[in-house]
């Protein structure tokens, strides 16, 4: 984790881009602005293991951070993605009620972030509404994403999981989609399953002429028609 010396106004503006931040208190800016800091850090650095205790706050600019549990065999299932203007929500939680982080947490791509001490966070937490309206939103949005998630492990089909995560991985922007630079077995772990049973499925997406399958490339041909083959009841 390399630190960065920034003058704390441009760390203070840079925090104010952050949903809800720009209307933090005289108060809270007095506070932080001695505290907050800017790191970068490479691509693959795991942050937090199962069990550790959070001692700061990291609200990710650039890159971003994969949150996962794994089991005793180290088949490995992604809960998450904390995405640029994100805190990781397992985090937050643990920073607020003081409690072991319950996951992992690790870059998938080089991260810029701004870091904030754990007792400044709660601090903040207790006393300003722009932070509670931060956090109340990264929640909302987050619980979303795992209501889903359980939804698909305990009732969907593998095949839609795995459309639906081409779909999430090509389609950054709506309407443009870019080739999927992962393995099959990079995608199976995302996904908590066999590398076997994604490179069946994938295959079997190929021979319909829905995507077409490279050496750690995979290329959506008719999205659309993908698209229909991830829905779950219609949803």
């Amino acid at each position: 984790m390399n630190r960065t010396l920034t003058p704390q106004s441009d760390l203070l503006a840079r925090l104010c881009a952050f949903p809800n931040l720009d209307d933090l208190s005289a108060q809270s800016i007095e506070i932080l602005t001695p505290e907050l800091q800017a790191v970068e850090l490479p691509a693959g650095e795991v942050l937090l293991n199962d069990g550790d205790e959070c001692r700061a706050l990291l609200l990710v600019e650039k890159g971003g951070i994969r949150v996962y549990r794994q089991n005793d065999g180290g088949r490995q299932m992604t809960l998450y993605r904390v995405e640029p203007g994100e805190s990781c929500v397992l985090g937050t939680s643990c920073v607020i009620g003081e409690r072991a982080y319950p996951a992992l947490a690790e870059t998938l791509t080089p991260t810029q972030a701004l870091v904030l001490p754990a007792p400044v966070f709660r601090q903040l937490f207790a006393s300003d509404p722009a932070v509670q309206r931060f956090v109340m939103e990264l929640f909302s949005r987050r619980l979303a994403d795992l209501m889903l998630l359980v939804s698909e492990v305990g009732f969907g089909r593998m095949d839609l999981r795995l459309a639906r995560f081409l779909l999430q991985e090509a389609e950054k922007q709506p309407g443009q989609f870019h080739p999927v630079p992962l393995s099959h077995e990079e995608i199976a772990l995302h996904l908590g399953t066999a590398r076997e049973v994604v490179s069946r499925l994938l295959h079997q997406f190929a021979d319909e002429g829905l995507i077409r399958l490279e050496r750690r490339r995979i290329s959506l041909v008719h999205p659309e028609s993908l698209r229909d083959r991830s829905k779950i009841d219609g949803v």
